[in-house]
């Protein structure tokens, strides 16, 4: 692109001339291009942040009774067939949920060491069957560092690209994924640069159509989608829920694509030298401890009651933490599950922070449908065991619950 600006040159106030001055503006535009990008995001981001906030509340008994149910009825019971469709179903609207989080970057991200290899045969496998017309490769590094990361959102990055990539072919080509260390000297890419460090690369390309250059700019956009059709109608969440994923693990992202000849997406996560370890699967474990479920939102309050219950715990419940303050003062409870966010009184830190001080060593779990917050942050340093996101399955709560039951805690010493 190119900006010209002519200005006439006179003589005795008559146009005898022009001085013409031509400057290159590609990168000025391209720099332009990313910040109106950046305000898209950010705003499409506070808008539906509010909005999966409210539905968390919603999906909680979607998500937490199908269990319960099961446990009523015969392992040969009709009902059961629906009940594992509406689970189903709950579970793709928590993941579209967790998109429009990721999306207003206010997602909860458990941190941990992650091998991206095992999360690229996890994705591939969940694939099977394929098309005859649709092929797969993988060249995955053997030696692969790990990655501190959500293996949950790596997960949802890699399905989102592969979706794409499949999209982009008809389901008709050849996909590639591969691994690789990889380290960064100075790279610029055409969404920006990477520092100068050790990275774990993901490349993944296909041979689909391409992205013609009038959109490329636009792909990371918020609900920018050329998926039109009645058949497959896109939500245009896909890779703005990628660009918001890398980014919240300071990683980068970068995309080389020719018309008519296909599309790679390149991704750059820091490494961590932190191993992985494969605990196995875990049962459902309850008690018969005293648990105190603080949370203004009916819907959810009576979800948690219930599910505790079953598990064998003695079970109370109030709305604010205001009258949790009251009620602590006059029974004891084991173990407090608070929720963060309380519009009408005072939040899920400040309620522990004044149970502690009647008991200094209340154990409590903090509940919230939003990110790790600073807020969140101050209630576990207080002392708080751990914190969980919204919407809860049984084994989520159960196993948050029995772990921070079980951890020993002393007696400050004043």
């Amino acid at each position: 692109a190119i900006e010209v600006n002519v200005i006439p040159i006179l003589k005795d106030n008559v146009v005898v001339g022009a001085q013409a001055i031509i400057r290159d503006i590609t990168e000025t535009k391209r720099l332009q291009e990313l910040e109106c990008s950046a305000q898209r995001l950010e705003t499409a981001g506070q808008i539906s942040g509010q909005v999966a906030h409210d539905f968390n509340n919603l999906l909680a008994p979607l998500i937490g009774y199908p269990d319960m149910i099961r446990d009523e009825l015969p392992s040969n019971h009709p009902v059961l067939e629906y009940v594992n469709d509406m689970e189903k179903s709950a579970h793709q609207i928590a993941e579209i949920n967790q998109q429009l989080l990721t999306l207003g970057r206010r997602g909860h991200y458990n941190l941990e060491p992650v091998n991206l290899n095992e999360v690229v045969m996890a994705a591939v496998r969940e694939l099977e069957p394929l098309p005859v017309s649709l092929s797969f490769e993988t060249h995955l590094s053997q030696d692969l560092m790990n990655t501190m990361a959500g293996r949950a959102q790596l997960h949802r990055v890699l399905a989102n690209l592969i979706s794409n990539a499949r999209d982009a072919m008809n389901d008709s080509g050849r996909i590639v994924i591969e691994t690789e260390n990889f380290y960064v000297d100075k790279i610029s890419l055409a969404y920006g640069q990477i520092p100068t460090g050790e990275y774990v690369k993901l490349t993944v390309t296909d041979t689909g159509h391409g992205i013609s250059d009038d959109i490329a700019q636009k792909i990371f956009d918020p609900f920018f989608t050329t998926k039109t059709s009645d058949k497959k109608r896109g939500s245009g969440l896909g890779l703005s829920v990628v660009d918001a994923v890398v980014k919240d693990h300071e990683g980068y992202i970068d995309m080389h694509t020719v018309e008519g000849k296909g599309t790679s997406f390149y991704l750059y996560f820091p490494i961590t030298r932190e191993t992985t370890d494969d605990l196995g699967p875990e049962c459902v474990i309850g008690g018969t401890e005293t648990v105190l479920v603080v949370d203004d939102d009916s819907v959810q309050r009576e979800v948690s009651v219930k599910i505790l219950k079953r598990l064998g715990y003695r079970v109370n419940a109030v709305d604010c933490g205001e009258k949790a303050i009251r009620f602590l003062s006059e029974n004891e409870q084991d173990i407090l599950l608070l929720d963060m966010i309380m519009p009408d009184g005072i939040d899920g830190t400040e309620t522990y922070r004044r149970a502690v001080e009647i008991s200094p060593t209340q154990k409590a779990l903090i509940l919230s449908g939003f990110a790790e917050s600073e807020r969140v942050q101050m209630a576990l340093k207080i002392g708080a065991g751990a914190f969980i996101r919204k919407p809860l399955t049984r084994k989520t709560l159960a196993d948050a619950v029995r772990k921070e039951l079980d951890r020993e805690v002393k007696v400050p010493v004043h």
